[in-house]
């Protein structure tokens, strides 16, 4: 994910509390942190070799986000959300990705095109091989390109936090509930949706991309 910048986090000062932060941020939208997952101040403090202050510091701006829940203000834990609760979210991401995606399409160039192809095989190449972490990284690098070239950093935000609330339970889907056969991949679709600078096409094409993970989750409910 080293092609695309995070979005600005106004509550994480500029300190040791921001490597954490961007750390923990990764694990949870690539799903390497599962739903019911606990870590504690003291263990990332020896982790990160650094005081408890500054993790403690992350871990609260991670709880405010609703991406972790508190356990006692020493151990936090990835929120197991039902699925219902996953279903909606991503009815959520998909209002606010279809929006930005076609916000985004006038400002896509050329170099961007080639690099959101490259993601999409990416992609394919971890589902086929059941690497949800690697697929997931690499599916928020793919959105998150298109999502920041909408120029809105608010809206971004937004989305980013959904990705981190949603990682978690998506990671546990692909392994536990998704079958190959489930999967159609349209980032390829997407893709050709922006370069043919078809904006109402590029926001269908994501809604339907976000509504995947809702209807696995309602079919599973």
């Amino acid at each position: 994910m080293k092609d695309v910048e995070p979005a600005e986090k106004p509550n994480v000062a500029e300190s040791q509390s921001l490597p954490v932060y961007e750390e923990l941020r990764r694990r949870l939208i690539s799903g390497q942190m599962k739903p019911g997952d606990t870590t504690s101040i003291r263990l990332l403090a020896a982790e990160f070799g650094i005081g408890v202050m500054p993790v403690r510091e992350a871990l609260k701006n991670l709880w405010s986000q609703k991406a972790l829940s508190g356990e006692a203000k020493k151990a936090y834990r990835v929120p197991a959300l039902d699925q219902h609760q996953a279903a909606n979210l991503f009815q959520i991401r998909a209002v606010l990705e279809g929006g930005a995606a076609e916000s985004a399409v006038e400002h896509i160039t050329k170099d961007d095109i080639a690099k959101l192809r490259a993601y999409s095989h990416k992609m394919n190449a971890a589902w086929k091989a059941n690497d949800p972490q690697a697929f997931l990284e690499t599916n928020f690098a793919f959105h998150s390109l298109i999502y920041q070239r909408a120029g809105n950093e608010d809206l971004f935000a937004l989305i980013e936090l959904l990705f981190m609330r949603t990682g978690p339970m998506l990671a546990h889907a692909i392994v536990n509930l998704a079958r190959i056969e489930d999967w159609a991949n349209e980032h390829l679709a997407i893709v050709d949706a922006i370069e043919q600078k078809d904006a109402a096409l590029t926001r269908r094409l994501v809604e339907e991309d976000a509504k995947w993970g809702m209807t696995l989750f309602r079919m599973r409910s």
